[in-house]
């Protein structure tokens, strides 16, 4: 599995706008009450940069506070799998904190649970509908890539900080 840093929550980009990660896949963003003072365009190459993912954006919305913009962020429907992958990983994260264990064959129900949950999220952070993608097409190579990581955090120790939803 690739290494990613699992982020949630806010992060401060250079430019002084903030991005709102949920499993490392960055979900919105808020300008600070700054204003567009940086082109839409460079300020999506500045979050791709960031995040390897390409991303665009929502309509601008009155943010939480007053003169605040935010603006919802979603991934290129083309990094699907690439959305599912963090996904495996904050689970996997998480199924080890919770457990103290790695994933294996009596965790039948897990497995399909958090699959579900995973898919119908990587669905809506890219923008997709239930048609665009096969979800049994992917349940295998999730399982395994999910399970591999189990075992190497319980293995290892590793216990990345994981937000459950």
């Amino acid at each position: 599995m690739s290494s990613v840093t699992l982020r949630n929550g806010w992060e401060r980009l250079p430019n002084g706008f903030d991005v709102e990660f949920r499993h490392s896949i960055p979900v919105r963003i808020s300008d600070n009450g700054r204003g567009m003072t940086v082109p839409e365009e460079a300020l999506l190459e500045e979050v791709t940069a960031l995040v390897k993912l390409h991303v665009s954006l929502g309509d601008w919305e009155p943010g939480e506070r007053a003169g605040e913009h935010e603006a919802s962020l979603y991934v290129s429907g083309g990094e699907f799998t690439e959305v599912l992958r963090r996904l495996e990983a904050s689970s996997a994260a998480l199924f080890v904190e919770r457990y103290h264990k790695a994933v294996d064959e009596h965790d039948v129900d897990w497995d399909r649970l958090e699959y579900l949950k995973d898919f119908e999220t990587a669905l809506e952070f890219c923008r997709l509908s239930g048609g665009d993608v096969d979800k049994e097409s992917c349940f295998d190579d999730y399982i395994e890539i999910m399970h591999t990581e189990t075992r190497r955090l319980a293995q290892s120790g590793e216990l990345p900080l994981v937000d459950p939803e």
